[in-house]
């Protein structure tokens, strides 16, 4: 079994009344759900929060939190940033690219 119960995943794709129905009761798209029951040996395995219906595994897929990059910027001061910077550890400063351009006199 690819996924377990608590899995967070997407679901896309058709989903049953039962585990072993052979005909789809409907079609689910772009559905962020948990796994919550899990029937092994059955045609459609997995249950999701909600009991949305019974799915299987190809119609999931493991989401994915938003990912986080990390990068290093250099600035030259001007106006003072950096020793304001300096100065307040604690503070972030969040201004649009125009503003940034103006303080760097880009």
């Amino acid at each position: 079994m690819k996924f377990k119960i608590g899995d967070k995943v997407i679901l896309n794709g058709n989903i049953y009344v039962s585990s072993n129905a052979t005909t789809p009761a409907r079609k689910i798209t772009n559905k962020v759900t948990n796994i919550t029951r899990i029937a092994k040996g059955s045609k459609h395995p997995y249950n999701t929060t909600g009991d949305l219906g019974w799915c299987d595994e190809s119609s999931l897929k493991l989401y994915e939190d938003e990912k986080k990059y990390e990068c290093e910027i250099e600035l030259t001061d001007k106006n003072g940033l950096i020793d304001y910077l300096k100065e307040h550890d604690d503070k972030i400063i969040m201004i649009d690219s125009k503003e940034l351009k103006d303080i760097l006199g880009l």
